[in-house]
């Protein structure tokens, strides 16, 4: 197994095969996202439980008050205690401009931190704007991000991948949601988030529930 690196800033990522190519020999690794609907996370006591984190540090354009209330403090306990992570964007961009604006606000807060998973763009927005604009606006976002030396990947359900995004973001690593028992009906997914009622010591906010996914890269 040759490990996913895309810069000496952005390791990547999880040891294990790819949905569809699994190879068993490979342990799936349990990774949580969180955001500050999370609450103040226990990382000590989480940090047993999982494998590592994708953690989200803010929505649409660049604007302080669009970061994430818990970026800096989760950021800084993963660092803290070594437990791996990336981080991911809620998208909102109808236009070039803001999706050139969306890259600015992750690059803005991910500067000084090592990330060992990928940069994401969370699309799932379903106004007819974000919509048309997710396909475009994610290459922009991308082109800028990946030139900042960072790995990007796609996230997104099941749905959007076979009804709008379709094969045209493919050269980006694939997060997928699909809450369900069966794994999502998507070629070559690295991570699949299976629940948003999972339960991990150390998160008591949100009723006690966070999202879990299966990673195999």
């Amino acid at each position: 197994y040759q490990r996913w690196r895309a810069s000496d800033r952005s390791l990547l990522f999880c040891a294990g095969a790819t949905a569809g190519r699994k190879d068993t020999t490979m342990k799936t690794l349990k990774v949580i996202d969180v955001s500050e609907h999370n609450q103040k996370i226990n990382w000590e006591q989480a940090r047993n439980h999982i494998d590592g984190a994708i953690i989200r540090c803010g929505y649409g354009m660049d604007m302080v008050s669009q970061d994430d209330k818990y970026w800096k403090y989760n950021a800084d306990e993963c660092t803290r205690l070594g437990i791996p992570f990336g981080t991911y964007l809620y998208s909102y961009a109808d236009t070039d401009t803001k999706s050139r604006s969306e890259a600015a606000h992750v690059l803005r807060l991910i500067k000084g931190y090592k990330l060992s998973y990928p940069v994401y763009l969370d699309l799932e927005e379903e106004k007819d704007g974000t919509r048309r604009q997710a396909v475009r606006g994610a290459k922009i976002f991308a082109d800028i991000v990946e030139d900042a030396g960072y790995q990007v990947g796609i996230y997104a359900n099941e749905n959007w991948y076979k009804t709008i995004i379709g094969r045209a973001l493919d050269k980006y690593t694939k997060w997928v949601a699909k809450y369900s028992s069966k794994a999502p009906d998507i070629p070559d997914v690295d991570i699949w988030q299976y629940t948003s009622s999972g339960s991990v010591p150390g998160l008591t906010g949100n009723g006690g529930r966070v999202d879990v996914n299966h990673c195999y890269r």
